[in-house]
């Protein structure tokens, strides 16, 4: 069967145009070999079919790296590799003549349509970190939880906590609600192994490492910082609310973000994000930033991206699909992705390749420019629903309170040029499934 004709046919509407050229790993009944590839509209290009037939024109050398199973290989090659990588793909793709098109027997393989794909996690994660650095959420569960407002060191440094890699898992597999130790009513305080009552999403994005980061050593500033970024994907960070704080004094985080964090296949790179680069909106940081210490400074004007971040909610009984929750904006957070990095790296604890860090839940003081009605700023339920103390209502006219067990969640991203045209991250989707 004969491939896609030129020019490919791109609806409008699709995250991934040309100028998007994302990066996944992905199989197919016909080729259960993990491998690189592409999306391209509703098609993923295999990139490993275009590396073998030496359509790259060696400009990695004799390197092979969209053959593997992950795209660690690809990313820790420098910047200016992946960036003349990603120039030829594009470059093939507008060619009519390219042997995409010319080859006829390349081109009857070279493309899979997507829902015929099975995606798979991007990258080898040896260590995942979650920050939380939205100036309005950590207000918000401040004061939900006593506090007169954000605390101090929020303001001096971006906070997180180290979590674990091992139930990141790509969009679409489902997760199973928790059980975890709860703090039972009555005295003295007694605790009890049960089944979460109070499962959230987090609205966030992952920022995944490319070159490391030596241990002993650390990153000069936040601009640097950008150079060790691969790519952006939507995340979201399932939270048993009950279990966090039930153990979150006087440690932190644990079991009660353990069971799963979502992640999208595709990872968008930097170069597809030029362009969309602006200032943070948070007027606080960017009052501050002249103060900061050197390696937590920016000194450029544009030091963060203008993405729209979505999350929709599906349940079983509501007809019409999933109805908008969230919507806010990258660029609201207090700290920047790049200053993420630069003070995780400020320890000496070295960043390795392929390494993922979450910006933490992105709520805004206002939803995102294109928000219908009923669509809230703030990236999280237990925000929303105020602790868990009061249903809210969406668009459709339900109300909710926390996830429920058939509960779809659906993540987006979609960045707006100034000549409007748009990229997108794709889907970062997952069903709560019932405790077993």
């Amino acid at each position: 069967m004969p491939g896609p004709r030129f020019p490919l046919a791109i609806p409008s509407d699709s995250d991934f145009p040309l100028s998007n050229i994302p990066f996944g790993i992905f199989t197919t009944d016909e080729n259960t070999t993990p491998r690189t590839g592409t999306a391209v509209g509703t098609l993923i290009l295999d990139l490993a079919l275009v590396e073998k037939h030496g359509l790259l024109g060696g400009l990695a050398g004799s390197t092979s790296f969209f053959s593997h199973a992950t795209l660690n290989a690809f990313a820790a090659q420098p910047a200016a590799v992946r960036t003349a990588v990603r120039a030829r793909i594009i470059e093939l793709l507008q060619d009519g003549s390219s042997a995409l098109f010319a080859d006829a027997a390349l081109n009857a393989v070279a493309f899979v349509q997507q829902s015929r794909a099975v995606m798979h996690l991007p990258m080898t994660i040896g260590d995942f970190s979650d920050f939380m650095c939205a100036e309005v959420h950590v207000t918000n569960c401040s004061k939900m939880d006593n506090a007169p407002g954000a605390p101090p060191n929020f303001f001096a440094m971006p906070t997180a906590y180290n979590g674990r890699a091992s139930s990141v898992i790509v969009s679409g597999t489902p997760v199973r609600r928790p059980r975890g130790m709860l703090r039972m009513t009555g005295s003295p305080p007694s605790f009890a192994f049960v089944p979460t009552a109070r499962i959230d999403y987090e609205l966030e994005m992952g920022i995944f490492i490319s070159q490391p980061v030596p241990f002993g050593t650390t990153i000069s500033s936040a601009d640097a910082a950008r150079e060790h970024i691969f790519g952006l994907v939507m995340l979201n960070d399932w939270t048993a609310r009950d279990v966090q704080f039930t153990e979150k004094t006087p440690l932190g985080p644990f079991n009660g973000k353990g069971s799963g964090t979502t992640i999208s296949p595709w990872v968008v790179t930097l170069d597809a994000l030029a362009g969309a680069e602006v200032a943070g909106t948070d007027a606080h940081a960017l009052a501050n930033m002249a103060t900061r210490p050197p390696y937590l400074r920016h000194d450029a004007p544009a030091h963060t991206w203008n993405i729209r971040v979505t999350a929709a909610l599906q349940r079983d009984a509501w007809p019409g699909g999933p109805v908008d929750v969230s919507a806010s904006n990258l660029s609201a957070l207090y700290w920047t992705p790049a200053q993420m990095v630069a003070y995780h790296a400020s320890s000496g604890c070295g960043l390795r390749t392929g390494d993922l860090l979450g910006t933490g839940t992105i709520s805004s003081p206002e939803p995102a420019e294109g928000a219908g009605p009923g669509v809230y700023s703030l990236g999280c339920l237990h925000e929303l629903s105020k602790a868990g103390t009061q249903a809210f209502k969406l668009a459709n006219g339900e109300e909710i309170i926390f996830v429920e067990d058939g509960d779809e969640v659906l993540l987006r991203g979609q960045v707006v040029r100034a000549d409007g045209s748009t990229i997108g991250f794709g889907e970062c989707r997952g069903r709560i499934e019932p405790v077993i």
